[in-house]
């Protein structure tokens, strides 16, 4: 189930839909993943994020915000308070931190990998074909290609695991 609300950043209004690990920012999507209580992965590049008050601290760079719109509720189990509900990312999805899902519903076009190839955090992966444009889907981690779960020209609902990567280390 999708929530939607308003996000001020620095004095700038963005309209956020959540919807799984995809967020719509102002109709942009993008995917966003966790690692540990801090590391946010968007679009495959990970951010040290915490929120204190009214600040939310970015890589060590401090931006007020507010949200509006969301309801109050207790933060994830085994939060440290960096990403409080509601306030930030949603959880990864059962697949993993390496999971790479389908931001919307389409056609997969490309496959740039296979199974058992390494791969860096950001590396297009698949290439997903919907309203007539192609949209790159990179790994959210360094690691190897664990599995394929899609064919060149299959079709996919959003949210599909599409591929998992498994993290090195």
């Amino acid at each position: 189930m999708a929530k939607s609300f308003t996000l001020k950043l620095d004095e700038v209004e963005y309209s956020v839909e959540v919807n799984g690990n995809t967020v719509i920012v102002d109709g942009q999507p993008f995917t966003i993943g966790a690692e540990g209580n801090e590391s946010v992965t968007v679009d495959g590049i990970a951010y040290e994020i915490t929120l204190q008050g009214s600040k939310a601290i970015v890589n060590g760079i401090a931006y007020e915000y507010h949200a509006s719109g969301l309801a109050a509720g207790p933060p994830p189990k085994g939060a440290t308070g960096a990403v409080s509900a509601g306030q930030g990312p949603p959880a990864p999805t059962t697949a993993g931190v390496g999971a790479i899902p389908a931001i919307m519903p389409g056609t997969i076009v490309r496959i740039l990998v296979a199974e058992g190839d390494a791969v860096t955090a950001g590396d297009v992966v698949l290439v997903l074909e919907a309203m007539k444009m192609e949209n790159e889907l990179s790994a959210p981690v360094s690691g190897v290609v664990k599995a394929l779960h899609v064919q060149q020209g299959q079709a996919v609902e959003m949210n599909m695991v599409l591929a998992e990567i498994e993290a090195l280390g």
